[in-house]
């Protein structure tokens, strides 16, 4: 199962993590982990490259992270906001397709 915790603070997105693993098949060959991992990486591109927002980001094999700096502009939370929310609409498009493989957790900061 891939897990996918979103950070908020005040209800607004500021970051979040994916971990774990679809399990549909052999490892390299998962479409599912495929298809989360480049929702989850091009939002992160979305994030550094388009918004040019400065988040920490760490990317281990089973777990990627991406979280706004404290002192984030309203600005910059605005403009992220729409790329975690076109993310979670991605990766909920991949879960009603294969509905047992993602869970999604949001936790207040």
């Amino acid at each position: 199962m891939i897990t996918v915790t979103v950070y908020r603070e005040n209800g607004n997105p500021v970051g979040f993590d994916v971990s774990g693993h679809a399990n549909m098949g052999e490892y390299g060959e998962d479409l599912v982990c495929a298809a989360v991992s480049a929702v989850v990486q091009t939002a992160i591109l979305g994030i550094t490259d388009v918004c040019r927002i400065q988040a920490g980001v760490s990317i281990e094999e089973g777990k990627t992270t991406c979280i706004l700096p404290k002192d984030a502009s309203q600005d910059a939370i605005d403009r992220a906001a729409i790329v975690f929310n076109t993310m979670l609409s991605g990766l909920k498009s991949i879960q009603a397709s294969y509905p047992r493989t993602l869970k999604f957790r949001n936790k207040e900061v």
